[in-house]
């Protein structure tokens, strides 16, 4: 009996999606995933019972029993199946599931300028079959994938962007939490003698849902300049977050020297291990 639980049909003319596939086949070490490239002559969309319309605007995918997911369900299920169900776990919560999706349909509308924009490339000919998931590598991917290490330090720093953006969800949405409550305390114990005024309380609250947005918008530039600097190796993208980091750490330090906060610092401190070394190594990678 065939293992494959979900049958992709992707655009093979699409740079940005034929590595994507390419991505999701390197991990389905389980078989459990099927390729089907819609930009084939030969395909036909009829058995699906979908026009060709449709599965122009969003990734299609068909499970064994033949139900059809759409667009983030597609997505979601097959990189569950490929054991990176931790990559796409926003795609299930609720409040981020509608906007993720409104944003994928924006990025499908517009995925040959954006494979562009990312470094992928322009649109592919796949009339010879060049398109095909195992075979359509460009020669700077390839590069990457035979560069484990690199491979690995550039996974930690897509991984750090993402805890930035998580934060900046967490900030914006629970500032005023229970949770919380010790970290507002600490703050307040520098600006008033005693218990501080409610109103107090609650204009620190609204500040941190403040900065909590603003972080979310931080960790998306940050995931936009890993990627830049990943898919590119240009070190600039490398050194334009390494001078970020190191314009805002030292300032945050003293700033928060001065009020003796020390969780601020113990997170700077952090942050600066976290990733001014991995920056460094790959600024010094990428210039050779």
């Amino acid at each position: 009996m065939s293992a494959v639980q979900l049958e992709l049909f992707y655009d093979g003319k699409c740079p940005f999606c034929t590595a994507e596939m390419g991505r999701l086949a390197r991990w389905d070490h389980g078989g459990r995933l099927a390729f089907v490239d819609m930009a084939q002559p030969d395909f036909d969309c009829t058995p699906l019972g979908v026009d060709m319309a449709a599965l122009d605007r969003e990734v299609h995918g068909r499970t064994r029993d033949g139900r059809i997911l759409v667009g983030i369900d597609c997505i979601f299920a097959a990189y569950s199946l490929v054991g990176r169900r931790w990559l796409v776990w926003p795609l299930r919560v609720p409040g981020l599931r509608a906007l993720l999706a409104t944003l994928y349909r924006g990025f499908a509308r517009n995925r040959y300028a954006f494979s562009r924009w990312l470094g992928y490339g322009t649109a592919q000919q796949c009339e010879s079959g060049v398109c095909a998931v195992y075979g359509a590598h460009t020669a700077s991917a390839t590069a990457q994938h035979d560069d484990p290490t690199r491979n690995r330090v550039a996974l930690w720093l897509y991984a750090a962007a993402l805890a930035h953006l998580f934060g900046g969800i967490v900030l914006a949405w629970f500032a005023g939490s229970v949770g919380l409550d010790g970290y507002h305390r600490g703050i307040e114990a520098y600006f008033w003698h005693g218990a501080a005024p409610v109103a107090a309380r609650a204009q620190q609250a609204w500040w941190m849902q403040l900065f909590g947005a603003t972080l979310q918008c931080t960790a998306i530039w940050m995931l936009a300049l890993v990627h830049i600097g990943y898919r590119s190796r240009q070190r600039m993208a490398w050194g334009a977050l390494l001078a970020g980091l190191l314009i805002w750490a030292p300032q945050d330090i003293v700033i928060s020297l001065q009020a003796g906060v020390w969780s601020h610092l113990a997170a700077d401190g952090f942050a600066l291990l976290a990733m001014v070394p991995p920056l460094l190594w790959l600024w010094r990678r990428d210039s050779r």
